[in-house]
């Protein structure tokens, strides 16, 4: 469903020249609408009273089973997905159902393992869902080893193989890494092409026609479109309501993709997902439809204006609804949420109520920066210049324009600029190679044989010729690949300058935000983070520093990690840490778990071992023990672990360093005699 994430901020930016106009004027008073709110909260607990009463006892779940454990399990799901819908949405709800659907079930029955596998992948999603992109990134990446093994011969495994691929790929595309969106996304519809059933190939045709349209390249709209209608095909002659969510996805791309370009289709479109919707109550379906529809409308009414502008009063009418969505349920974060005032900023731009367009404008772009979605807020830079250039303000308007287009430059260097076809070639090789095995005959296969033993001959005497007449040139050849390597060395460098000072400004903005706050508990998770950012930002610091771009010396980092979290704690006249340990580089990927591992025991210890500001020693130590095996003991003098005393803390930090020491195929061994001390034996290997 990654077209509800991010199809609604694009046509701002798709069609700058047809942005729309005035401020909302909300017809609905304050006190009516939290009235409005409490009232519809009361009706929906009461459904969910009645509605779940057959789960109000514990069931004693240990004496049941296998078969009613899965049926149970099953129970739980059908509740969690309940709390997934209008008017009863509540994220909240919805996971803690699905814990309990996932708690249910043995881990070493068979007749559990798919149901367990489906769960843990569902739960991981909705775990991870308010996350920023890189994070989910890193999270899938782990969890991925739990996945990729399972056996493909049952139909269920190999569609939740394709779904954690495609929605892998999909984090992949929102990141600007094209390739690796490709990549997985390849392997994705590898798994299902061996399926001939016609569901099967209609799923398969839904996700091109929607990767085809992520993938943004003008001349990928027509094959977009025709994924789409052959899925759609299958759909409209064997509907159901459990189909719903593939014919919203289908209307929705459709929507999208003829919106701006051919208006009749666009209109066609719009009535026939109306009465999806009305089976299909997922809130990110309706807010689509809210915010495309007054797009639409602000778009018809910019072409072809009404005497009164009926269709902007419409446009503001849909854009209410939608607000009052993301309000009800709790979704700010929610990238719609921004998009809301563009729409409101473009109808008062165009009916030159400029002063309400800056407001709307400027509180859509600090909202996208809130929720990390820099690619959308750069686009709103552009509407801000164009407000004040019309307002006559020429000096903000140079100003904002030069941003939007340096911001704009930044961003198209990190993008990949391979086209298209590339893609379109790579898809369709696994198509062809299996079709050719089945469908040619042994003589056909024996003339591309030889066909391209004679194109290999060709080539063979091709680059005989090239080289004799390339060896006098290679010379200067070699000169300028020199140039050109030190030119990317000096990129590079570049690029880990620019990643620790976004990771600087990101620790910067949780400052700013945890000064704000009351909550110790909230502070304290806030300082956290800023310490795990500032991890990573030490490591980028140390590549664009060093001579060597591909490794870490770890001593050096260590003291410079030590220091930054002292200088947190206000600790550096208290506790002072030791780095015992020799000279040791270590490749990125093992640097950066390490160094998160470390921050988060140094950040342990500063926060519990040392109570009334007491004086002590952290002492932390690397070392290669073999060729494989890396050594990490981190120790302090504090007051040490009292037995049967509660964990402090959320958590959080624990399961981390779990999941990272898992991430280096290590082991972890406590000790608390005379304090605290923690060791690990990671298999790795150090860096060149």
């Amino acid at each position: 469903m990654s077209i509800l994430n991010n199809i609604s901020g694009c046509k701002r930016i798709e069609n700058r020249n047809s942005n729309v106009l005035s401020g909302l004027n909300l017809s609905i008073s304050k006190d009516k609408l939290i009235c409005h709110i409490r009232h519809k909260s009361l009706i929906c607990l009461i459904i969910s009273l009645f509605y779940f009463n057959g789960f109000s006892q514990d069931t004693p779940v240990k004496n049941l089973g296998p078969k009613a454990k899965l049926e149970l399990s099953n129970q739980f799901s059908e509740k969690a997905s309940w709390f997934t819908d209008m008017p009863q949405y509540n994220n909240d709800s919805s996971l803690f159902y699905s814990n309990k659907a996932y708690k249910v079930l043995d881990a070493d029955e068979p007749l559990h393992q798919f149901k367990l596998q489906r769960l843990q992948f569902e739960r991981l999603k909705k775990n991870i869902e308010m996350l920023p992109l890189a994070s989910k990134d890193s999270i899938i990446e782990l969890e991925w080893n739990k996945f990729k093994d399972i056996s493909l011969d049952s139909k269920e495994n190999r569609f939740l193989q394709f779904d954690y691929l495609n929605y892998w790929s999909d984090i992949k595309m929102g990141l600007a890494d094209r390739p690796a969106s490709l990549d997985l996304f390849t392997k994705a519809i590898s798994i299902l092409e061996i399926d001939k059933n016609r569901e099967t190939q209609a799923k398969i045709d839904i996700h091109k026609g929607l990767f085809y349209a992520k993938y943004g390249l003008p001349e990928e709209k027509p094959l977009s479109i025709k994924n789409l209608h052959s899925s759609l095909n299958y759909y409209k002659n064997n509907h159901k309501e459990e189909n719903s969510a593939e014919l919203y996805m289908i209307y929705a791309q459709l929507i999208y993709n003829y919106t701006g370009r051919d208006q009749d289709s666009t209109t066609y479109y719009y009535e026939l997902i109306k009465p999806v919707l009305d089976n299909y109550q997922k809130p990110l379906a309706h807010l689509f439809y809210h915010t495309m529809y007054s797009y639409d409308l602000i778009q018809q009414e910019f072409k072809n204006p009404t005497p009164n502008g009926e269709r902007y009063e419409e446009a503001k009418n849909n854009v209410a609804q939608a607000l009052n969505i993301l309000t009800t349920y709790n979704m700010e974060d929610n990238m719609n949420y921004p998009y809301c005032f563009v729409l409101l900023g473009d109808i008062d731009f165009y009916t030159k109520n400029y002063e309400a367009a800056l407001a709307n404008y400027k509180k859509s772009y600090e909202r996208y920066k809130a929720i990390n979605t820099d690619y959308y807020a750069t686009s709103i830079l552009e509407c801000i210049a164009d407000t004040y250039y019309e307002m006559g303000d020429l000096e903000n308007a140079f100003s904002y324009q030069k941003e939007y287009y340096q911001t704009l430059l930044d961003t198209e260097k990190e993008k990949n600029e391979r086209s298209f076809r590339e893609s379109e070639l790579q898809l369709d090789i696994l198509k062809q190679d299996k079709t050719l095995v089945r469908a040619q005959s042994q003589q056909t296969i024996l003339l591309v044989i030889i066909g391209i033993g004679i194109l290999v001959l060709i080539l063979i005497y091709r680059n005989y010729r090239l080289k004799q007449t390339s060896n006098m040139k290679l010379g200067e050849a070699n000169k300028e690949l020199n140039i050109k390597n030190k030119q990317n060395e000096l990129l590079l460098k570049e690029i880990h300058h620019r990643v620790k000072n976004n990771l600087e400004l990101v620790k910067s903005l949780l400052a700013l935000q945890s000064a704000q706050l009351e909550d110790s508990a909230t502070k304290d998770a806030m300082m956290a983070s800023q310490n795990r950012v500032q991890s990573m930002g030490i490591i980028h610091q140390k590549l664009y520093q060093g001579e060597n771009l591909g490794s870490i010396e770890m001593k050096d980092y260590f003291l410079n990690l030590g220091e930054g979290i002292l200088d947190t704690f206000n600790a550096e006249n208290k506790v002072k840490i030791e780095c015992a340990m020799d000279n040791l580089e270590l490749d990125v990927d093992t640097a950066v778990p390490i160094g998160l591992i470390v921050n988060e025991l140094l950040t342990n210890a500063l926060k519990y071992a040392f109570p009334n500001d007491s004086n002590g020693n952290i002492l932390i130590s690397l070392s290669q023990s073999t060729p494989e095996t890396l050594t990490l003991k981190v120790a302090d003098n504090g007051v040490g672990k009292v037995i049967g005393l509660s964990p402090k803390g959320t958590g959080f930090g624990t399961q981390l360093i779990k999941l990272l020491t898992q991430q280096l195929d290590g082991k972890m061994v406590e000790e608390h005699t005379n304090g605290t001390s923690i060791l690990f034996q990671f298999k790795t290997k150090p860096a060149a």
